[in-house]
C-alpha cells in the first residue's frame, strides 16, 4: 500500500512585501484595483472601475495589463499534445485567481481582474465570475455580448457581476430569493434578476465595506488567503499583524503557528501553538496543529498526545476520528490506533469512503490494494479557522 508520508508544505519563493508603518489610531479604508488579463478594451476597464468604486466606497486605481500566464490555461488545454494548439482556449478562473492574488499591493481592499477570454474551473465548464469567501480577488471574463446594449446597460451588468463575486469575498453565499447573490447561468441571466442583495445578504455587504486594511479580521483573512497559494512570507506577516493586534484571539494565534510551520520555522510555531493552547485551553486546534508538526518529523513521540487532546476537544467527533486515524496511519504507522478512530468515525455517524476503505484494507490487508500515493497535508479553513488533516492524491 504505498503511502507516501507527506509533512507540511516547504516555504515559498515568493518575498515578504515590504511592511507598511500605520498610525496605529487610523484605520486604513485601503484601495480598490482594477487589473486588465491580456487585451481589455477601455470602455470595460471603466464599467469596472466605475462598478467597484460604488461598491466598495473605495478610490479605485488601475494596474498595468497583465499577460494571461500559460499555467492558467484550462486542463484541458494543458493535458493537450506538446506544441499543439488548444481548439477552443479558455482559461481555469481559480489558477487567475490565485495568480492575481500573488504580489498584491499592501494596500490593496479589494482587486477585479478582468479579461476577455472565457473561464472555467474543472467543476464548471463556464463562468461569468469567480471569488472565493474571504478572499481579497475576484475575476470576471468581458466577453462580447453578443447583441446590442446601451452603455447604461452594459454597466449594469458589468456592476451585477462584480457586485455578486464581491458578495463572496464578504463570505456571502447563494442565494435562492431576489438577490443580487441569487447564481446564474448566462449573462444574459442578468438582465431578469436584481442588482442588490437581499436583507438577508445586505449585512454581509455592510460588514464587508466597512472592514479596514488594519484591522486584525481583515488581516487573519490576507493570512489564510496567502498561505492557500504558498505564499508563506507574506502569510506570516500578515497574521503576526492579526496577532499584534488581537493578542488575546488564540484563532489568529493558531493560524499564525501554521503559517511558521510551513515556512519551516518549527520552534517558533511550537512557542506560538503553545501559546495559543494556553489562551484557549479547550479548543482543539492548536493541539492538532502541533500534532501534524510532531508527526511529519519534528518530535513524533509527542504527536500523540496531542493528536488525542485534539480529538478529546472537538465537537466534531466523525471530523476529528477520520483526521486521526489518517495520521495514525500515514504520518505514526500505528494500525491499531487508526482502526479504533476510524471505527469510532464510523461509530458516530460518519460513512466517508476513504475512511471505509481504509479501514477494510488495515482489518484485511488482501482484499484491497490502493494504488495512488496519498497525502497528508496540514490547512487552515478560513471560514471555520480549523486546523484539519485530510489525504488526497498527489
Amino acid at each position: 500500500m504505498p503511502l507516501a508520508i507527506v509533512a507540511v508544505a516547504l516555504p515559498s519563493a515568493c518575498s515578504a512585501p515590504q511592511p507598511v508603518q500605520r498610525d496605529a489610531a487610523h484605520k486604513t479604508p485601503g484601495v480598490a484595483y482594477v487589473i486588465p488579463y491580456g487585451a481589455v478594451p477601455e470602455a470595460e476597464l471603466r464599467r469596472a472601475a466605475l462598478a467597484l468604486a460604488d461598491l466598495t466606497h473605495r478610490p479605485v486605481e488601475r494596474l498595468g495589463a497583465r499577460p494571461l500566464p500559460p499555467d492558467t490555461l484550462s486542463k484541458h488545454c494543458r493535458d493537450g499534445q506538446p506544441g499543439t494548439a488548444c481548439p477552443t482556449p479558455s482559461y481555469d478562473a481559480s489558477r487567475l485567481l490565485d495568480h492575481t492574488l500573488r504580489g498584491l499591493p499592501d494596500d490593496a481592499f479589494r482587486v477585479v481582474a478582468v479579461t476577455t477570454e472565457p473561464l472555467d474551473t474543472p467543476a464548471h465548464e463556464s463562468l461569468i465570475g469567480y471569488a472565493r469567501a474571504g478572499e481579497r480577488a475576484i475575476v470576471y471574463s468581458a466577453r462580447a455580448p453578443g447583441v446590442y446594449l446601451t452603455e447604461a446597460a452594459h454597466r449594469r451588468r458589468v456592476r451585477h457581476i462584480v457586485a455578486h463575486e464581491l458578495g463572496h469575498t464578504f463570505s456571502a453565499g447563494h442565494c435562492e430569493k431576489a438577490c443580487v447573490m441569487a447564481d446564474v447561468v448566462t449573462v444574459a441571466d442578468l438582465d431578469h434578476t436584481t442588482e442588490h442583495p437581499c436583507p438577508r445578504h445586505r449585512h454581509a455587504f455592510a460588514a464587508g465595506r466597512e472592514m479596514s486594511i488594519d484591522g486584525p479580521g481583515f488581516r487573519a483573512d490576507v493570512g489564510a488567503e496567502q498561505m492557500r497559494i504558498g505564499a508563506w512570507d507574506p502569510a506570516v506577516a500578515a497574521l503576526q499583524d492579526a496577532v499584534r493586534l488581537d493578542p488575546k484571539n488564540a484563532r489568529h494565534r493558531t493560524a499564525l503557528g501554521i503559517a511558521l510551520m510551513s515556512q519551516g520555522r518549527l520552534l517558533a510555531a511550537d512557542d506560538v501553538l503553545r501559546d495559543a493552547a494556553l489562551q484557549a485551553p479547550g479548543a482543539p486546534q492548536p493541539y492538532y496543529a502541533r500534532a501534524v508538526m510532531y508527526a511529519a518529523g519534528f518530535d513524533p513521540y509527542r504527536a500523540s498526545a496531542h493528536l488525542e487532546a485534539g480529538v478529546m476537544r472537538d465537537g466534531d467527533p466523525v471530523r476529528a476520528h477520520r483526521a486521526a486515524g489518517i495520521l495514525y496511519q500515514d504520518l505514526l504507522d500505528r494500525p491499531k490506533a487508526a482502526i479504533q478512530h476510524f471505527e469510532a468515525h464510523i461509530r458516530y455517524g460518519g460513512r466517508d469512503p476513504e475512511v471505509i476503505a481504509r479501514l477494510v484494507y488495515l482489518l484485511s490487508p488482501t482484499t484491497l490494494t490502493i494504488t495512488d500515493p496519498e497525502v497528508i497535508i496540514a490547512s487552515w479553513d478560513p471560514e471555520r479557522g480549523l486546523m484539519i488533516a485530510r489525504a488526497g492524491g498527489r
